[in-house]
């Protein structure tokens, strides 16, 4: 069974084909509802303001082409005027308020990363272990995290690095009493080390 077409070209198609059916098979339908001559005229309605639709189409994409250019351009004059109002005033910044403007802003220095927070032992294995923490709550963004551990009496060392806020240390020695800390790093450089947790494997 046939479907009615959808879209609009394939509507206007199958016009043109019920039209030239019925003009030319007008002993097979006598009367139709909707006469071949009604229906053409119908068709050339739709055609006529098809055109006038893409028409106006565009030249909505032209004018809205027009205005990106001329955004365009009135945003570099405005560019050229700031930095020549910039280097005209530099003694006395505060001079730019009058066109709207003011003085750059001095880029802020990178800070280290403040203290890792909480941190735990999230779960444990034969000679490994899963530690999780919290970021700091201040200081710079950290790049990533250090792991470090130590037996009693020992110094600490390096056990793993992370770029989340979770590791897993693999390769743990078993029966010793260890200590864990994390610490918070970036190019400014390395925060305050964690509070500690303990583990036995």
């Amino acid at each position: 069974m046939p479907r009615f077409p959808r879209t609009e070209a394939e509507v206007a198609a199958l016009a043109v084909v019920v039209t030239q059916g019925l003009r030319e098979g007008a002993d097979d339908f006598p009367a139709p509802p909707v006469p071949a001559d009604e229906l053409q005229a119908r068709l050339d309605r739709f055609n006529t303001a098809l055109a006038a639709s893409v028409a106006a189409e565009n030249g909505f994409r032209e004018q809205h082409a027009e205005k990106d250019e001329a955004l365009e351009d009135m945003a570099d004059g405005l560019k050229a005027n700031l930095r020549y109002a910039e280097l005209t005033v530099r003694d006395k910044p505060e001079k730019l308020s009058r066109l709207g403007w003011g003085p750059r802003r001095s880029g802020s220095a990178l800070q280290a990363p403040g203290e890792v927070r909480d941190i735990t032992i999230v779960s444990e294995g034969d000679t490994w272990a899963v530690v999780r923490w919290k970021s700091p709550m201040d200081g710079g963004s950290p790049a990533f995290y250090r792991i470090q551990r130590k037996q009693e009496g020992a110094p600490w060392e390096d056990a793993g690095t992370a770029t989340t806020t979770e590791a897993l240390v693999s390769n743990q020695p078993r029966g010793v009493e260890l200590q864990y800390r994390v610490l918070a790093v970036n190019k400014a450089g390395t925060g305050q080390p964690s509070a500690t947790v303990t583990l036995v494997l």
